[in-house]
Order: C-alpha cells, then sequence, then structure tokens
C-alpha cells in the first residue's frame, strides 16, 4: 500500500516549517501561518489540559504551537526524520509527544483523544477513508476534528505531490461517510488575490513574499487569514463537531 506521496522532506531540509514560522522576512510564510493561526483560533481557548493527535505532523511546527496553550499534544508522522527533528526541537515540553506511525494505523485504543487535527494531509493520500475511519475511532466527541486542505481548481492535482484534491462538496460528502453530516461544517480563507500577489516575483526576486511577511511581523496583518469577502478562495478548513 502507498501512503502518501510526499517528498518536500527530502527535497528540503526537514524542519523547514520551523523556517516558515520564524521571523526570517526571507524564510517566513505567512500562507502557512495564516493556516496555523486558523486552527488554533479554532480551538485555542478549549484545548488547556486536552489531549489532542495531530495526524500527519511532520516537522512538530503546528504540534509545537497546539502545546505552547497547554494542550497534551501527541503528533505522528511516518517519517523517521522529521519525527526526529521535531523530538530534538520540542525535547523540553513534558506536554508533547512524537511517534512515528501511519494515518492508517494510528497506535491509540478507542475514543482516546479530545482534539484530532490533521491539517493538509488528506490530498496527499491514497486512501484517504482509511484515515478518516482511525480519526472517528480514536476521537472521544468531546472536542473537534479539524481537517484543512487546499481547494480544487484543475481536473487533476494542481500540486504533482497530491494524490487528489476536493471541491468542497466533495470533501463534505467524503467526510459524511464518517461524521454526522450536520456536524460538519466547512469554512474558506486564503484568497487566492493574495496567493497570487505572494508569489509573484520582481525581477526574479520575491518581493511582494518579503512585503507581505513584512506587514505581518510589524503591524499583525496576514490576509491569508481572511474568511469571508473575497470570492476565489485557496483553502477550506473542516470543523467537525460532536
Amino acid at each position: 500500500m502507498t501512503e502518501i506521496k510526499f517528498q518536500k522532506y527530502k527535497t528540503r531540509n526537514p524542519g523547514y516549517h520551523w523556517e516558515q514560522i520564524s521571523k526570517s522576512l526571507r524564510k517566513r510564510n505567512v500562507y502557512v501561518i495564516a493556516r496555523y493561526n486558523l486552527i488554533l483560533d479554532l480551538i485555542a481557548n478549549e484545548i488547556k489540559n486536552k489531549k489532542i493527535l495531530d495526524v500527519g505532523c511532520g516537522d512538530g511546527a503546528l504540534t509545537y504551537l497546539l502545546a505552547k496553550r497547554g494542550a497534551n499534544v501527541i503528533g505522528i508522522d511516518n517519517s523517521k526524520e522529521t519525527i526526529k527533528f521535531a523530538k530534538e526541537r520540542c525535547g523540553n515540553f513534558k506536554n508533547l509527544d512524537f511517534q512515528i506511525a501511519s494515518v492508517y494505523e494510528l497506535p491509540f485504543g478507542n475514543k482516546n483523544f479530545d482534539y484530532v487535527i490533521s491539517s493538509e494531509i488528506i490530498e496527499h493520500l491514497e486512501y484517504p477513508e482509511k484515515m478518516l475511519s482511525e480519526i472517528n475511532r480514536i476521537w472521544n466527541q468531546h472536542g473537534k476534528v479539524i481537517i484543512t486542505t487546499p481547494i480544487k481548481f484543475t481536473q487533476k492535482p494542481f500540486d504533482k505531490m497530491h494524490y487528489q484534491e476536493f471541491f468542497e462538496e466533495d470533501l463534505k460528502t467524503l467526510l459524511g461517510d464518517y461524521f454526522p453530516e450536520n456536524k460538519i461544517k466547512i469554512i474558506k480563507s486564503h484568497p487566492l488575490f493574495w496567493l497570487e500577489f505572494y508569489n509573484r516575483t520582481i525581477l526574479g526576486h520575491s518581493l511582494n513574499k518579503i512585503f507581505l511577511n513584512f506587514l505581518d511581523l510589524f503591524f499583525g496583518f496576514n490576509p491569508f487569514q481572511n474568511t469571508g469577502r473575497w470570492k476565489h478562495y485557496t483553502l477550506q478548513i473542516a470543523i467537525i463537531t460532536k
């Protein structure tokens, strides 16, 4: 069985998400930071002392941000390199642990976690239903399940590392096989306009990216966190409640 078609940790360094949340004007990535912030905004006031599983945690950057807010967090990933990096980077946190595991076979008992986060993972899976079944099994329904994934724009996946991408209705239908449909809410974020602006280079330089990083660092303005005023968005966040 093929698990996740994901090579970025091999082509980049195993801790590149930490660079993306750094204060470096060149390495910071406000697109990723907005995704993390939106997840935290949805649950941060609820999670102190709660048990959270970060499914497909990678190098542990989001897992760390969750633990900083007082939750007891476990991050799992199938990459030995990134789990090793995450453990070394977060070794001082007593309420944070990392394990090597498959998203298809979560090594935990039934109803073991209050919150389950799966951020930008489902699009990499050949069999997303297997992960959703496992999430449903280990979630105790006391908190929330949050799943983020890019919005589908093209017939074939826009990103070559994605097995599949989802229209909003397709994602909701898939989730409805494992969770009650009336408990699933999907919000959209990350306006397409700002993504095109962010990725545009000027004379071969990423000046637009540096500009938005500057606005975020010094003025707290991150246009990717917008969820209401634009016609076209690039990210969807599924929130599942008890």
